[in-house]
């Protein structure tokens, strides 16, 4: 069975949007560690679902 693939829907999907990295270490809290890894990983921009899967938000932000 096939279904219809609305391309407008992955424009406005919230995962796919480019963030700073540092914005995001700064916004929630990460350690230096965790700053420069992201930073070594994905360069100063990222998506944020690939920022969201490889870094650990502090227990008391989310």
């Amino acid at each position: 069975m096939s279904t219809h693939f609305q391309n407008d829907f992955t424009k406005t999907d919230r995962l796919r949007r480019v963030l700073r990295v540092e914005d995001f270490a700064d916004r929630y809290r990460l350690d230096d560690k965790q700053r420069r890894d992201l930073l070594k990983l994905f360069g100063q921009f990222a998506t944020l679902q690939e920022l969201v899967t490889n870094s650990r938000v502090p227990r008391d932000h989310r």
